[in-house]
């Protein structure tokens, strides 16, 4: 009878240990996500003629006329 308690108890364990690790791991991944999309980020400016947007080290748009 008591090893059917044990057992139990070291099922719900096991499962509570397992909710957890994969908690800790999502969080992980969630954070690493992140850290990844701010440092993709970049300022852009748009063409004053044809309005495509270009970064501030690619210059121009490649366009007759424009500015950029």
């Amino acid at each position: 009878m008591i090893l059917k308690y044990l057992v139990l108890a070291g099922i719900i364990a096991a499962v509570w240990f397992g909710f957890k690790a994969i908690s800790r791991r999502n969080k992980a991944k969630t954070a690493e996500d992140q850290r990844k999309r701010k440092e993709s980020v970049e300022d852009m400016t748009a063409c004053s003629v044809c309005g495509t947007f270009v970064t501030p080290e690619q210059g121009d748009c490649r366009k007759a006329g424009c500015p950029y």
